[in-house]
């Protein structure tokens, strides 16, 4: 879930300390008074794990308080659209739980704390990645097949052009992207099959310590194809720093045990080029990954022009 770093602690008297205090009082047995107080980042807002002495500890998220580009959108919205969607997807999959929401401290939305590594800290401690890669296709497609839809693609075009806007590319090279869009919107390749998707299927938003848990579902979206969150997999993957050979072993595992067969596999994998390039451009945009943007948005052209093999 990111690095955690304490902050501070919660004094009484203090209302948001009274408030979170009041919709835990029926687990807060053996609860000492105490409240400290943990800053997890990186994270798109103020993000923090607020632990009840000799008790439970949840996360606060703090949609009223974007650290991110994107500051400008209603936040109480939000809040109980992220609420919602983890209640709902919580009969089919493994998330925390949504305790509570409040728009009276920056628009908040508390989850429980599951505890456990993310897939990127297993792969930044050089653990092999195999098990918790299946957990996170399995996971994936109980929630692709719980939600099953139409796919409207014009959302996931409409999408892929925000990226691009948000890339800030030069003129010719913004055609070229424009150009390759069109030959897969006019292509069967894509397939009419939608679903709820993750959204934001990043190695940070998957916890593994055994059973594996889905966290941050701000970017959920329905009526969208299944293999994008494959796809942003994917091109984390490839960019999380190990070598060519095992991202691609990886890649194929997790597609393999995501699909149901062969003919599904082979399907799937002609349309992981279009997602994966959106993975790309994903990364490119951070500013923290400049360094490698250039390789970055070539890898994303690279696999667009798969439309044309």
């Amino acid at each position: 879930m990111g690095t955690e770093r304490r902050v501070g602690r919660l004094e009484e008297g203090d209302a948001f300390r009274d408030w979170l205090a009041g919709i835990l009082a029926d687990r807060l047995t053996g609860w000492r008074g105490k409240i400290r107080v943990y800053r997890i980042e990186p994270a798109s807002h103020v993000v923090c794990r607020y632990e009840f002495a000799g008790g439970p500890s949840v996360v606060g998220k703090f949609f009223g308080a974007p650290t991110g580009a994107r500051t400008r959108y209603n936040t109480d919205a939000a809040m109980k659209n992220e609420f919602l969607r983890l209640r709902r997807v919580s009969g089919w999959i493994r998330v925390p739980h949504a305790i509570a929401t409040n728009n009276r401290f920056h628009s908040v939305l508390v989850t429980e704390h599951v505890p456990g590594p993310t897939v990127r800290e297993l792969l930044g401690a050089g653990v092999s990645l195999y098990d918790p890669l299946t957990g996170v296709a399995h996971l994936l497609r109980r929630l692709h097949d719980s939600t099953r839809t139409s796919c409207k693609r014009e959302r996931d075009f409409a999408y892929y052009h925000a990226i691009l806007d948000q890339n800030n590319l030069s003129g010719s090279r913004r055609k070229r992207f424009d150009r390759l869009l069109g030959a897969w919107w006019h292509s069967a390749r894509l397939g009419p099959e939608g679903c709820m998707v993750h959204g934001d299927a990043t190695l940070t938003n998957y916890l593994f310590n055994g059973d594996t848990c889905a966290i941050d579902f701000e970017g959920s979206r329905n009526h969208t194809h299944p293999i994008r969150d494959l796809g942003i997999l994917a091109a984390e993957l490839r960019t999380s720093g190990t070598s060519i050979s095992t991202a691609e072993d990886y890649i194929g595992h997790l597609l393999w045990h995501y699909s149901r067969g062969e003919e599904e596999f082979r399907r799937y994998t002609a349309v992981l080029p279009f997602f994966m390039a959106l993975g790309y451009l994903r990364i490119a945009r951070l500013p923290w990954r400049a360094a490698e943007r250039d390789w970055l948005l070539e890898e994303a052209e690279a696999c667009l022009c798969a439309i044309h093999r």
